[in-house]
């Protein structure tokens, strides 16, 4: 379960490391090819990392629901 919970904060960080880059670097991100397809594959593994822990915390409701 914590696991789980350790793969949910790693989306946000991700996800804020994209903004930066797409922030910080601007119009290079049209001429620099390797920094897009980074920031193109680190915003693909935050919503990676999203599912995942979506699905672990379903599988776990199922087995261990709240009452």
């Amino acid at each position: 379960m914590e696991w789980k919970e350790h793969i949910a904060w790693i989306s946000p960080i991700l996800a804020t490391a994209v903004a930066f880059i797409v922030v910080y670097y601007g119009k290079q991100l049209i001429v620099d090819k390797n920094l897009r397809y980074l920031s193109i594959a680190l915003f693909v593994l935050a919503f990676a990392a999203a599912g995942i822990a979506g699905l672990l915390g379903a599988f776990i409701t199922k087995a261990a629901p709240i009452k």
